[in-house]
């Protein structure tokens, strides 16, 4: 089964450990939840509701939500990599206990990456129903994905990718073939979202995005407490003191 669950903490430890691990916070440059890739009442946030790696992880609702990472993808100007520089690309996820989805009881977030080629834009999509994850995923535990899962591809104005009447479903190194993409395609952006149609009461969760050699772990940034606020002022109110009677 492509859909593997993290049960062993020293095998997740290990795989971290060769990874720059990034921080993301919800105001943090370059991430974030623009208002027009939301629809239906769909969101997307960090929250500590479910933390996976620290104390927080990206929350999820449906109907439509995108949170977007690293670039515009609108912009062809947006250049982030080649596609043939990609050598990993997937993230941890998982649904809550209270989802309800129009589709399926076990439709998953979306991860997506997003190229340019020449004056085409496209998406390649990993989503649970092309990985086994229908009928094999149980709620409230986290999974996690990788290059080698299958993708689908949307490309603008064009729809899904399809062969001989069917979808196409396969690797991203299988997606960088010269039949699919030239060797000047490129990342304009990444981002982690659901739907459409999925349903207003759809709910679910990710974290610890995998671009490369970095992870991207979505943290809730921490209010310093009062006490050790005062305590400094009044060490520094101390110190100015003693310097002014020098």
């Amino acid at each position: 089964m492509k859909i593997t669950r993290y049960l062993l903490l020293t095998l997740l430890a290990g795989s971290m450990a060769t990874q720059a691990n990034t921080i993301v916070y919800d105001d943090t440059l370059q991430w974030g939840n623009p208002g027009g890739e939301n629809s239906g009442g769909g969101s997307s946030a960090i929250t500590d509701s479910r933390a996976r790696a620290g104390n927080g992880s990206l929350e999820l609702f449906g109907d439509r939500t995108r949170f977007v990472g690293l670039g515009n993808f609108y912009d062809p100007g947006s250049n982030l990599m080649l596609l043939s520089d990609v050598l990993d690309f997937g993230f941890d996820w998982m649904i809550a206990d209270d989802s309800l989805s129009n589709l399926h009881p076990d439709a998953t977030p979306a991860l997506r990456l997003h190229i340019w080629d020449g004056d085409q834009r496209s998406e390649l999509i990993w989503e649970g129903a092309y990985n086994n994850g229908y009928g094999n995923t149980d709620k409230e535990t986290w999974y996690t994905t990788g290059s080698d899962d299958a993708f689908w591809r949307w490309e603008s104005g064009i729809g899904v990718t399809l062969s001989s009447g069917a979808q196409v479903n396969q690797s991203i190194s299988d997606w960088m073939d010269a039949s699919w993409y030239s060797a000047t395609a490129y990342i304009a952006g990444i981002s982690v979202g659901v739907g459409s149609s999925i349903g207003s009461d759809y709910h679910a969760f990710a974290d610890n995005v995998r671009l490369n050699d970095t992870v991207f772990n979505f943290e809730v940034q921490q209010v310093p407490e009062p006490a050790p606020l005062l305590l400094l002022c009044a060490g520094l109110a101390t110190l100015m003191l003693r310097k002014s009677r020098r």
